[in-house]
């Protein structure tokens, strides 16, 4: 069993992780991806996050275009090129 404890507002919070949705958007060929997609998948495992190929969706294009790769977590963008294992640690870790 999880401990909890109780809040003002007479609720109870429960110390449990956090579940995020970690979502990677990339490209076939960008050797920028695959080096984002090796440190994610050693810092969460490879399917603890969704792989996005921006090139299967027109949106997706107009959207991102050039910039991938793209970190999402929970629907924001909070990460894009160039990024390394600091900037992902601060932000998954």
């Amino acid at each position: 069993m999880l401990p909890s404890y109780p809040t003002r507002a007479g609720g109870a919070v429960t110390e449990k992780p956090a579940t995020r949705h970690v979502v990677l958007y990339e490209r076939s060929g960008c050797h920028l991806c695959d080096e984002v997609r090796v440190l994610l998948d050693a810092m969460l495992g490879h399917e603890a996050y969704e792989r996005v190929d921006v090139d299967a969706d027109d949106a997706l294009v107009v959207r991102y275009g050039f910039r991938v790769p793209v970190v999402s977590v929970d629907a924001a963008d909070r990460l894009e090129a160039p990024m390394g294992a600091s900037e992902l640690l601060w932000l998954l870790g």
